[in-house]
């Protein structure tokens, strides 16, 4: 018996939880703070690729950090084949 309570609370707790975090809303001024960095990728090779950038091609536009950190100076240029890998070509 009190295993079958310690369950059903478990699945009352679970189901409750993912019912909150489904209605909160962003609001507009929540997705402007939102810093643009996530935006950028860490190397030239996940510029152009998946799991952020799937849909690049060659050609596309694509920016990646230079360094090690999200504080290196950032690479602008377009996706390029490189050695059979799609990379980011800076220009």
């Amino acid at each position: 018996m009190l295993f079958q309570t310690a369950i059903s609370a478990a699945v009352a707790l679970f189901s409750a939880h993912q019912a909150m975090a489904s209605a909160v809303p962003i609001s507009q001024e929540a997705a402007v703070d939102v810093p643009v960095n996530i935006l950028i990728a860490t190397d030239s090779y996940f510029a152009c690729n998946c799991p952020n950038n799937c849909s690049h091609k060659q050609g596309s536009s694509c920016k990646y950090f230079t360094g090690p950190s999200n504080n290196s100076p950032v690479a602008k240029g377009k996706c390029a084949r490189r050695d059979g890998q799609l990379v980011c070509i800076a220009q």
